[in-house]
């Protein structure tokens, strides 16, 4: 019983018993990262497995470079070079929400240790984006210039790249700045994108993904696989070391 209850414990963890994690990188909307690869020679290949599927377009795991250069994918299009100084290194620029994700070098040997990205607040096109749940079912966006001015200001509200318009469960305030949204309906999953009227066409990112009480929210729901499949594999620990410590109760009368 005690190696039974060692494998499971061995299956969800997320550390040494399962090997190193990815490393963790963390950088703001609009800042750009390294991405380094030591694996040698010449012919290579970076992966990239999105944080946010919906909110990328749901690639699934894309290749987004590769030695000898290969088309650039439209995710990444005119933002990710090769660095000059460090072969098969990749340098991503101005850094959006839907970057996030595990980046993976490929070499003639195997996968090299994986990057992983989370792309966070910060302030892009002069815009930033910050949320608020009050309730499952009230979301507040809030769009605001950065660095903060004076003076009135209108802003225009894009989802999957489909102006937002008038919704019944997406109620826009303050010309705009702010969209107070239930984020039980599925049709709210995605790329937010709040632009400046009057501005350029460029604009702040925030990514959306379905909620895990979703009709239909299956394997591509990360809080389905992160909730409800520890919380099983715990129960059956939990019934596990229950038969046991009967078992050993009923032995020892």
């Amino acid at each position: 019983m005690g190696s039974a209850v060692w494998v499971l414990l061995a299956l969800l963890a997320p550390g040494p018993l399962r090997g190193s994690p990815p490393r963790l990188e963390v950088r703001g909307a609009g800042d750009q990262i390294l991405l380094p690869c030591g694996a040698p020679g010449p012919r290579l290949h970076w992966v990239w497995a999105p944080r946010y599927p919906k909110c990328a377009g749901d690639p699934g795991n894309l290749e987004i470079a590769r030695l000898p250069p290969g088309p650039e994918p439209p995710q990444f299009r005119g933002r990710l070079d090769p660095h000059p100084s460090a072969p098969g290194a990749l340098l991503l620029r101005d850094l959006v929400m839907s970057d996030s994700g595990t980046f993976t070098c490929h070499g003639e040997s195997g996968p090299e240790p994986p990057v992983r990205l989370e792309v966070t607040g910060g302030c892009r096109n002069n815009l930033t984006v910050s949320s608020n749940r009050t309730s499952p079912s009230a979301l507040t966006l809030r769009c605001r210039r950065c660095p903060l001015l004076a003076g009135p200001a209108s802003f225009r509200w894009v989802l999957n790249s489909q102006p937002l318009g008038n919704q019944r469960w997406a109620t826009k305030r303050e010309q705009g700045a702010t969209v107070r949204l239930d984020p039980s309906r599925r049709a709210a999953s995605g790329r937010w994108e709040c632009r400046l009227l009057g501005a350029g066409p460029g604009g702040f990112e925030i990514c959306l993904e379905p909620p895990l009480r979703a009709v239909g929210a299956g394997p591509g729901s990360e809080l389905g696989i992160w909730v409800v499949a520890p919380a099983a594999a715990l129960g059956l620990i939990g019934a596990g070391l229950g038969a046991w410590c009967l078992w050993r109760r009923r032995r020892g009368r």
